[in-house]
């Protein structure tokens, strides 16, 4: 399935956001498209966001440069749509993935 990952850019996270969950995310400044970079885009043998969790922290693809999947990061899969990564699973989220920019690695 074809999948992304997006991560709060720290440089970008004004608001204190990373690692936070759900909840406490919309009360203090909402999730914004322009503070997250996409550290992955490519096809994973994936069928559900649990799926993602597990291999971005058990399993990294290979070449993957970005942290473990966390609370706070987003996840797209092509057909399924947007979440984000809650405390306890994902909620399901609106997002236009297409305003996040590439991760910059030195």
């Amino acid at each position: 399935m074809k999948v992304k990952l997006f991560q709060i850019s720290p440089e970008e996270d004004r608001h204190n956001l990373m690692f936070m969950n759900y909840e406490f995310t919309t009360k203090h400044g909402g999730i914004h498209e322009g503070t997250y970079e996409l550290v992955f885009d490519g096809d994973l043998d994936v069928k559900r966001p649990e799926d993602m969790f597990y291999i971005f922290n058990c399993q990294l693809p290979e070449g993957y440069r970005g942290r473990s999947m966390s609370v706070s990061d987003v996840v797209w899969m092509e057909g399924l749509g947007t979440f984000f990564c809650d405390s306890f699973g994902f909620k399901p989220i609106k997002f236009n993935h297409e305003k996040c920019p590439w991760r910059k690695f030195d």
